[in-house]
């Protein structure tokens, strides 16, 4: 198929008419659109649109694309041809199509707000955002290019924009079920739970057999309940009594409880945690992960390090879906920063022995692979390591506790990396006394931190420790000479990024 910028300059008509003549010779609906004096280029597009109302995208396709050929200076060809790209998933002639149909009218919102879609389906968010904004200038009443603006802004995770688009695209009278659904999501996500609330009740509203908007606001409510101080059995009653024909298992009642307790401690709601996490505990005791959580929020100050059969049952439970989880929604993007600085601090050429100190599904390992030698993994998770151990990539994976294994690991590793490891250790202490042992001179320690502004580490509502730089450097003094020290962000959570620090180490002589 030619391009369009050949199709432009030179068309070939001839070829069209062959298929023209062959068309109207099988097809009784072409035959008599042309025998009634319809102009071939507007046959053709009618024909095109029957051919996708009937699914038949192939033949649609070539439709359409004759069309251009007839009438190569119509820009509703173009934007016609340039739709079917785009649904057929040819992104790049979409943009294109769509993108010759404006420069011979740029006075189309509805090709200006197509060309935003393929643009934001191609990742080009700056171009998609200029797209839809000569749409809200051609049509300032346009609903659906905020609603469109609104996703946009959510892939980002611009929630407050996005917000903004939503209740834009309400106002213009967009409104629908998903779209007070969508509206609702993105509230709870910001912490602003009473307005959750209200968008919820609007997508049950307009749907109410939908059985998902009926659980999440629910479970909005149940939450507004707790922040505003409702004892907690009335607060569970009426979730019950929300949907009173509904089975509630206990497992279900257990999930709500820690769901909502890590919500509110994320959004730093410290005394409703506190009660819905003590509740859960007089009614699921014995649950190592959320009594360690309890204390992370109470602010006990005893804790010197996460235990191990939470940081265990922790990463067990998530092992699975972790990498979409925690790179595709939370936006971890440690792995690339520290391998960064490593291979920078790194020996040209040298080839090192590395080991990935607390591998977790093998995103760093697998960003380490141009600089080793032989790499080592080791996790407290065993589910962590059989993802890991599918990337193929470890000449051994190890589950044990971090400084255990690297104390009987005497100068053997040149390369120590640890991603996101060090906050869960708190008092660093045994940890760079133990890497010590373990990094012969001239090796490497990398790791991450989240920075704490002064003191030494402290424990915090997530479960996590923060260090401050003072303290790092304190302790990594005599055995390591920091070579690097980067200021950066760690992850989403709740609504904002966590700050964190990049450290490279030299291991003195």
């Amino acid at each position: 198929m030619q391009t369009i910028n050949e199709v432009v300059q030179d068309p070939d008509l001839s070829e069209t008419d062959l298929a023209v003549a062959r068309w109207a010779a099988v097809d009784q609906r072409f035959r008599a659109m042309l025998t009634a004096g319809i102009p071939t280029g507007k046959a053709l597009e009618r024909r095109g649109r029957q051919l996708l109302q009937e699914n038949r995208l192939p033949e649609a396709m070539q439709s359409f694309r004759l069309a251009t050929v007839v009438e190569p200076n119509n820009p509703e060809c173009w934007t016609n041809y340039g739709v079917l790209l785009e649904r057929s998933n040819a992104l790049t002639d979409a943009i294109e199509a769509l993108e010759h149909s404006l420069k011979l009218s740029a006075c189309q919102p509805d090709t200006w707000l197509v060309l935003g879609l393929t643009r934001a389906k191609m990742g080009a968010a700056e171009e998609a955002e200029a797209a839809y904004m000569k749409v809200v200038e051609l049509d300032p009443k346009s609903a659906i290019v905020w609603q469109c603006r609104g996703l946009l802004k959510e892939g980002l995770r611009h929630y407050a924009e996005a917000i903004d688009c939503f209740q834009t695209c309400i106002a213009r009278g967009g409104a629908s079920a998903a779209l007070w659904a969508n509206l609702g999501k993105l509230l709870q996500q910001s912490g602003r739970i009473a307005d959750s609330c209200r968008a919820y009740d609007e997508a049950v509203r307009l749907d109410g057999s939908n059985l998902q908007f009926q659980d999440l606001l629910r479970r909005s409510r149940f939450r507004r309940d707790v922040v505003e101080g409702l004892p907690i059995d009335q607060a569970l009653l009426a979730y019950v009594e929300f949907a009173p024909n509904r089975q509630t298992s206990d497992k279900d009642l257990a999930n709500l409880f820690y769901a909502t307790f890590t919500f509110l401690a994320g959004f730093g709601h410290r005394e409703a945690a506190i009660r819905i996490g003590q509740k859960y505990l007089w009614m699921w005791p014995n649950n190592p992960s959320l009594e360690y959580l309890l204390k992370a929020v109470e602010g006990k100050e005893d804790v010197d390090r996460a235990p191990p059969d939470y940081i265990k049952e922790h990463f067990d439970a998530f092992a699975e879906g972790f990498d979409a989880q925690l790179v595709g929604i939370l936006g971890y993007d440690v792995p690339e920063k520290l391998c960064t600085a490593v291979q920078a601090a790194a020996i040209p050429g040298h080839r090192y022995d590395a080991l990935d100190a607390g591998c977790g599904t093998g995103l760093c390992g697998a960003r380490l692979l141009p600089c080793v030698r032989t790499l080592t993994g080791v996790d407290l998770s065993p589910k962590m390591l059989q993802q890991a151990a599918k990337r193929g990539i470890y000449g051994e994976l190890v589950c044990e506790e971090l400084t255990a294994y690297l104390n009987r690991s005497e100068r053997r590793f040149d390369l120590v990396v640890a991603a996101d490891v060090v906050n869960y250790l708190g008092d660093l202490e045994p940890f760079f006394a133990a890497a010590a042992h373990a990094i012969p001179p001239g090796g490497l320690l990398a790791f991450s931190t989240e920075v704490l502004p002064e003191g030494t580490y402290q424990l915090q509502a997530s479960g996590r420790f923060a260090q401050s730089v003072f303290y790092i450097r304190s302790l990594a003094h005599p055995a390591f000479e920091v070579l690097a020290s980067q200021t950066t962000t760690i992850r989403w959570e709740a609504d904002v990024r966590v700050p964190g620090q990049i450290f490279v180490c030299r291991r003195r002589s």
